[in-house]
């Protein structure tokens, strides 16, 4: 039998966001030593379920348990890239990377902000880090949905 915690994650995987959100709720409820972890992937849920002042409530959340915590940034980070804020988007993928250098996702979705605001050389350098700190997630990311 797995771990509520465990359960959660797979429904996330599985694209069941509302069972992971009640899952996430649940959890954090019960463990309020891991909010940032567990508020950050409830927020991924609600980003599933479309319901993104929620997710953005909960990445917000996240970081004031955990100021600089490089997925919720990150989240965030998405959130206003999908909104068409470039430059927001990119100050936050930044403070990800500044909390972690070696946050291979942070510099993939940095290299597509910098993509989209035509800084196509700083793009290119981004999505290269990315590549060479985490090659198997960013080159299957990039074979699955180009970032442009």
């Amino acid at each position: 039998m797995p771990s509520p915690r465990k359960r959660a994650l797979a429904l996330l995987r599985r694209r069941d966001f509302e069972g992971a959100e009640r899952e996430l709720t649940a959890l954090l409820l019960d463990h309020p030593d891991d909010r940032a972890f567990l508020l950050n992937k409830r927020g991924v849920a609600r980003v599933g379920m479309k319901r993104l002042e929620l997710a953005r409530e909960d990445f917000t959340a996240a970081l004031a348990c955990a100021a600089n915590y490089p997925p919720a940034l990150t989240n965030l980070g998405n959130l206003l890239l999908e909104a068409g804020q470039n430059e927001a988007a990119i100050a936050r993928y930044e403070a990800a990377i500044r909390a972690n250098p070696d946050y291979a996702a942070a510099h993939l979705n940095l290299g597509v902000a910098y993509k989209r605001a035509g800084r196509i050389d700083e793009a290119v350098r981004s999505l290269r880090r990315a590549q060479r700190l985490d090659r198997t997630s960013a080159l299957g990311f990039l074979r699955r949905r180009p970032p442009w």
